[in-house]
């Protein structure tokens, strides 16, 4: 019983961690190791539904720290795509982005920026609380894309724990 509770402490220390400091804190290497390490396909649930529930916490507070600080965002010149791929996906992002100012279409942008990563949920999360997003959901759409991705890569890795 103690393992098991070390393991949700990590969850939720690695939650919130990825959410506060996605640079540092990757949320996706913790689910690749969870999923190929742990046995129980029981355990291997609760720690990822623990894992979101932790984040998604994250993700409101840095939410709330976006909305009540600057609505002022600066924009940043960037580079030109390296390649056709790299451009849709930019496209594809910024559309996503724009959506935010829609209250409800907004929740799109948020649900896959989890599910997928574009765009990166970090930059979602700030313009989203500098946004018109209503927050009850931005965070329902994270918690959801997330237990998707989650879920997926964590039994995704569970089978192939041989390597």
């Amino acid at each position: 019983m103690g393992g098991e509770l070390a393991l949700i402490g990590t969850a939720i220390a690695v939650g919130l961690g990825a959410a506060f400091l996605p640079v540092f804190v990757n949320a996706e290497v913790y689910v690749v190791a969870i999923g190929a390490t742990v046995d129980s396909k029981l355990l291997l649930v609760i720690l990822i539904v623990v894992h979101v529930i932790a984040t998604t916490v994250g993700k409101a507070i840095v939410f709330q720290l976006a909305r009540k600080g600057t609505r002022k965002i600066r924009s940043v010149e960037r580079r030109p795509p390296r390649n056709r791929f790299v451009a849709w996906v930019r496209r594809v992002g910024d559309r996503l982005l724009g959506l935010l100012d829609r209250p409800y279409a907004g929740g799109l942008t948020a649900f896959a920026s989890s599910l997928t990563g574009v765009p990166p949920l970090a930059i979602v999360t700030l313009l989203a609380g500098a946004s018109k997003q209503p927050q009850w959901l931005f965070l329902t759409m994270v918690f959801i894309g997330r237990l998707i991705q989650f879920l997926a890569i964590a039994f995704l890795f569970h089978q192939l724990s041989w390597f």
